[in-house]
């Protein structure tokens, strides 16, 4: 089929193209050859009048044109996509359905694992997908429908697309029990002297969310040891003078586990707030309707959310 003489085939070719500015990796995500890739690519060029992607070093970027199709392209596919995957119904009971997840460690602990086995009880024809977070890609894999949900911090949210509260915690310290610089509370002095552990994420180094609630106070935090997920704070702190700050969820559940206290922070830290984020073009899908509010009840039960005005 044509529309104003393009082949609406080659649609896809261009939203590969656009989206990943390369003709390796839309050939590698359309799961063709490079040279059909190239041929369609020249086609579209041809009927455009542009290069749509041009070369930039050793990479291809967007031309003008090609920066401007880029979301409409990927809007327009995304609302056919949802047409044809449209149900009005869904039944968790006897339908089948795959969903993939974005969600840090720290997000897959607390609400993850009882979300899964509530799933594995009440929905066995559900299965997931669970990916480590990427805050700094988030939109894209929205907008492209290579995720369902995405769970990020609130400072990573992306205003092109719903979101929803699904985790409010406060900010706690956690030292080893054999720490003896710090006395029955940590102290602000204590707090700054001390070396501590804190999170980055993917190759970018991306700072932590306890990062950025520290951030907000200005406070000179000096951190000795990094790692990808807050999961491994207990136990790099374990052993050690060094201290950490994370969710007090998650902290509770590794003072369980390991040799730990759990501490007041010695100033009032921003919450952290996990939100849950889907494409604008998902809306109406049923099965995933009912999987938002499946993670709304799950959140809800376990105390994710705590106050439940927070809750829709």
């Amino acid at each position: 089929m044509r529309l104003h003489g393009l082949d609406l085939n080659l649609l896809i070719s261009l939203d590969a193209l656009l989206q990943t500015r390369g003709v390796t990796s839309a050939a590698a995500l359309l799961h063709v050859t490079q040279p059909t890739m190239s041929g369609s690519l020249a086609r579209l060029r041809e009927h455009f009048g542009d290069p749509l992607l041009m070369p930039a070093g050793r990479a291809l970027k967007l031309s003008p044109l090609g920066q401007t199709l880029r979301t409409p392209v990927r809007d327009a596919l995304q609302q056919v996509e949802r047409a044809v995957a449209l149900r009005p119904t869904f039944d968790p009971a006897s339908d089948r359905r795959h969903f993939v997840l974005c969600a840090s460690h720290m997000t897959l602990t607390v609400l993850g694992v009882p979300l899964t086995a509530r799933l594995h009880r009440s929905a066995p024809g559900v299965t997931l997908e669970w990916m480590e977070a990427a805050p700094d890609h988030i939109g894209e894999r929205l907008s492209r429908g290579d995720i369902d949900l995405a769970f990020l911090g609130e400072q990573f949210v992306r205003s092109e697309h719903p979101h929803q509260l699904v985790i409010h915690d406060n900010y706690v310290c956690i030292a080893w029990t054999g720490n003896r610089k710090v006395g029955k509370r940590l102290t602000q002095a204590t707090y700054l002297g001390l070396g501590h552990v804190g999170t980055r994420y993917g190759p970018q180094g991306i700072p932590g969310g306890e990062q950025h609630a520290i951030n907000a106070l200005q406070l000179p935090r000096r951190v000795e040891v990094v790692c990808a997920s807050p999961v491994m704070l207990g136990a790099l702190v374990a052993g050690t003078d060094r201290l950490a700050t994370l969710g007090a969820k998650l902290a509770d559940r590794q003072a369980k586990e390991l040799p730990l206290r759990v501490l007041p922070p010695p100033w009032p830290l921003p919450p952290l707030r996990i939100q849950m984020q889907w494409s604008r073009h998902r809306e109406g899908d049923a099965a995933l309707d009912w999987f938002r509010k499946t993670v709304t009840d799950v959140a809800r039960q376990t105390g994710c959310i705590a106050d439940q005005s927070l809750l829709p």
